[in-house]
């Protein structure tokens, strides 16, 4: 029974159709469904008015043909045109012979779902033109209402209040559930924003972003910044099948999102096979240092367990600085939060001149964990930097 009903309301899904898509084809099926039932009830609310019969079956009649043009044409918006276009001659017409807005047969609510529908399906700029003909159909049920009452004759009391009831309770309720709907889709969608842009950039930035700040630039005293690259990457990707060596690097930086977000730092972008992350923006914290060691102490830890379990013989060098960095988010395309700084260029040679398996970290860093740690001094000449000493983390 469920697999008949599912297929019923299915007649219009189309393989490419995105799930909200589908979802808005399936709700205008129902309403065409509705649309065959619900007319023949205008006889009895009409008191067996003469036109009532042939109204309510030609628009049950109109609504299976419409159905069946939508089966086998599978043009979505022209069922919908037809749809509400059938239901603005219809809804004033059986408010007619019905005996006007206040007869047993009130059509005001019914014609609302005409734009009402026509939001969701259409979108509200093609709605709009709806709306304006939903007034007007308003305005002539109410300009010949007297002439009507006058020649129809007011109902009895029964059928007039049970009218009245059945015309206000059962449009309104469709409209509820339109509106659930719609509001249901909106909630979806700003949740899957949300997940995007967080993705992107971090949750303060983004919620600064949603308040309707343009342009966003903090200067952070006190960060550590890291850099870890895989050591012969390109060449290794260069002998061995493409989608095992994206498949491996996805694995690996994976993990290391997850340990970067369990220390409490921020990610701040990828580069090929660098992978660069901060502590200390853009949420301030004092020990940044601290848990940049051991973000990084945790990566190559993760690294060795990653390359046994893959039989590949690469190897992580990680580097360090502390420092002041200017951050923000640059970009109305594809933003990024990033930062920038000589602590991020420090940081960068760290990496760059450390050893393959060790973490290599910047006087200014080593002077804020020598008392935590033992390290081991070096001095290089370091691009664009000079001669400066350098410190090794030593195993433990």
């Amino acid at each position: 029974m469920q697999d008949a009903l599912v297929r019923l309301i299915a007649i219009a899904d189309a393989p490419a159709d995105e799930d909200d898509q589908r979802l808005r084809k399936r709700v205008g099926v129902v309403a065409g469904y509705l649309t065959i039932v619900a007319p023949l009830s205008l006889p009895i609310q009409a008191q067996g008015h003469p036109l009532s019969y042939p109204l309510a079956l030609g628009l049950s009649l109109f609504s299976i043909s419409n159905l069946l043009v939508l089966v086998s044409t599978r043009r979505f918006e022209r069922y919908v045109v037809a749809l509400i276009g059938a239901g603005t001659i219809f809804v004033p017409m059986a408010t007619m012979v019905g005996g006007g807005i206040t007869g047993s047969s009130s059509g005001l609510v019914w014609a609302f779902l005409v734009p009402a529908y026509a939001i969701m399906a259409l979108g509200p700029d093609r709605a709009t033109p709806w709306f304006i003909v939903f007034l007007a159909s308003v305005a002539v049920m109410v300009a010949v209402d007297p002439l009507v009452r006058e020649a129809v004759g007011p109902p009895p009391y029964l059928l007039q209040l049970i009218g009245q009831a059945q015309n206000a309770v059962i449009p309104l309720a469709i409209a509820f559930l339109l509106l659930r709907y719609t509001d249901l889709r909106r909630r979806h969608a700003e949740a899957r924003v949300d997940e995007l842009l967080t993705n992107a950039i971090p949750p303060t930035i983004a919620a600064r972003l949603k308040r309707g700040e343009r342009r966003i630039a903090e200067a952070y005293t006190d960060t550590t910044v890291l850099f870890a690259d895989i050591v012969g990457f390109t060449r290794w990707t260069s002998e061995t099948e493409p989608m095992r060596a994206v498949s491996l690097l996805d694995q690996l930086f994976t993990i290391f999102d997850e340990l970067t977000a369990a220390h409490g730092l921020e990610k701040i972008r990828t580069i090929g096979d660098s992978y660069m992350a901060v502590a200390g923006a853009p949420d301030r914290r004092p020990d940044h240092a601290v848990a940049t060691l051991d973000l990084a102490t945790a990566i190559l830890r993760a690294a060795s367990e990653w390359r046994s379990a893959n039989d590949v013989s690469l190897e992580l060098r990680v580097g360090l600085a502390t420092g002041p960095v200017v951050a923000g988010v640059i970009g109305q395309r594809r933003m990024l939060f990033d930062i920038w700084g000589d602590t991020v260029n420090t940081a960068a040679r760290m990496e760059a001149t450390g050893v393959p398996g060790r973490i290599q970290v910047a006087a200014s860093t080593w002077a804020v964990l020598r008392d935590r740690h033992r390290f081991e001094p070096r001095e290089l000449e370091i691009k664009g930097l000079g001669l400066m000493t350098t410190y090794l983390l030593e195993p433990t």
